[in-house]
């Protein structure tokens, strides 16, 4: 969730993208140093001058594939916090789990999200800006994939990459920079891998690290996102607008799997069964007081059927859904 009242970047990554202008032997103008200076005093970047700076730099470099270059020069020191604690992840999947929440530390310019299917996983992520769009998505993509190469001692294989945008280079130059095939033009920017992988290890797995570094991510995301809404109270109002929905798809539409759900939730102490037997007790004794309808308030809750809802109702409360209506109207 971005932070829309003033969404910044980490100074670590800002620099990093400057720092990779030497690296790769690009210019760095004028106008460039000048933005830098701007950004100095600041502890986060805000995105207006993130725009301002990709701005320099494109009119400085204006080769296509800038941003396939320069995010192949971002370490996980780069990505402050959150490249600490992806550093000390036991497998992929937890690297991941781990990025889908805590991305905004690193930048509040984009969203990231995971869907899966039988065989893969796609990991998108879905901009907010549109300067320099283009250039930006392939830094971010080149990003992820080498840093997953790095975290995983380069056993990760990424199947293909997507673009929303078209081919600026040649498709073997793309190739080339990403180590697999890009395709453009198509609805996300995303990295596709085989599921097998998620289970791949870390070459840097700390447990004690890993605790240590959630805590601070923990702090830090509450200090950037002190109103944002509790997953729990995000999952209630899912519930609520989509009482057919399971877990699954609720943590679908939430960009994580239904593992990742149960994990931040229990960080919550609590539990989607906890969380959804709760809202629709709820969403129950309003309709109870509507209608007498079992059956069709069994529908619009989810249940198979009006039994499926009784038994519910009486595990809930001990009482079938007869009995506290008339409890209710005495």
């Amino acid at each position: 969730m971005v932070n829309s009242g003033h969404p910044t970047v980490t100074q670590q990554f800002t620099k990093a993208i400057v720092r990779a202008l030497d690296a790769a032997e690009l210019v760095k103008s004028t106008a460039v140093i000048k933005v830098l200076t701007e950004i100095q005093p600041h502890k986060r970047v805000p995105l207006a001058l993130q725009d301002a700076l990709w701005q320099a730099l494109v009119e400085a470099n204006p080769q296509p594939g800038l941003g396939l270059t320069l995010g192949n020069y971002v370490q996980p020191g780069n990505l402050d916090i959150v490249g600490f604690l992806l550093l000390s992840c036991d497998t992929l999947e937890d690297a991941l789990d781990v990025l889908l929440t805590y991305h905004p530390i690193v930048g509040e310019g984009g969203e990231f999200l995971s869907t899966r299917n039988n065989t893969s996983c796609s990991l998108i992520y879905a901009p907010y800006h549109e300067v320099c769009r283009i250039e930006r998505v392939e830094a971010v993509i080149a990003t992820l994939v080498q840093l997953t190469r790095y975290l995983t001692g380069d056993n990760f294989r990424p199947a293909y990459v997507t673009f929303a945008h078209r081919a600026q280079k040649s498709p073997d130059d793309y190739e080339r920079k990403l180590g697999c095939s890009a395709r453009f033009e198509q609805l996300a920017d995303a990295v596709v891998f085989n599921l097998e992988q998620l289970a791949l290890p870390l070459q840097q797995a700390n447990s004690e690290l890993y605790s240590h570094m959630r805590r601070l991510a923990d702090e830090e995301l509450q200090t950037l996102q002190p109103d944002a809404q509790s997953l729990r109270e995000q999952v209630v109002r899912l519930i609520q607008d989509y009482p057919h929905w399971g877990k699954e798809k609720i943590a679908e539409s939430l960009g994580m799997s239904g593992r990742h759900l149960n994990r931040m939730l229990a960080r919550e102490n609590t539990t989607f069964k906890l969380i959804a037997d709760d809202a629709r007790l709820a969403m129950a004794k309003v309709l109870l007081q509507q209608t007498t309808s079992k059956a069709d308030i069994a529908h619009q809750l989810g249940f198979n059927d009006e039994s499926a809802f009784i038994r519910a109702f009486r595990r809930w409360t001990g009482m079938t859904p007869a009995e506290y209506q008339k409890m209710d109207i005495e």
